[in-house]
């Protein structure tokens, strides 16, 4: 049996720790007032399909927080992914990047 497949599956929610806890100014109407492209990186120790990442669950956590009003194309430019291999030791994360458009 090889590496890659002597992986237990794991609960999509279980996958990955919340390591920011900081919470973002309360504002009604989301944290960006203009159109923003989001860029979600994700790093994992196998190689593995850039379209495994969940966008709706990434977009919905991103609403959820109150970073976005909403998913919509009226606030959302683009959603781009990226797969990297981590270096032997280095921990498996995801970054999601957003910036105005």
């Amino acid at each position: 049996m090889s590496e890659d497949n002597d992986r237990a599956a794991v609960p999509a929610a279980n996958m990955e720790s919340d390591i920011k806890h900081e919470s973002l100014p309360e504002r009604a109407n989301g944290y960006f007032d203009s159109l923003v492209n989001i860029r979600v990186i994700s790093y994992r120790r196998v190689n593995h399909d850039p379209d495994g990442i969940s966008v709706k669950a990434v977009m919905d956590g991103i609403v959820q927080r109150g970073i976005l009003a909403d998913d919509s194309a009226k606030q959302v430019k683009s959603i781009t992914f990226e797969s990297r291999k981590t270096e032997k030791g280095e921990e498996e994360k995801t970054i999601i990047e957003i910036e105005a458009a």
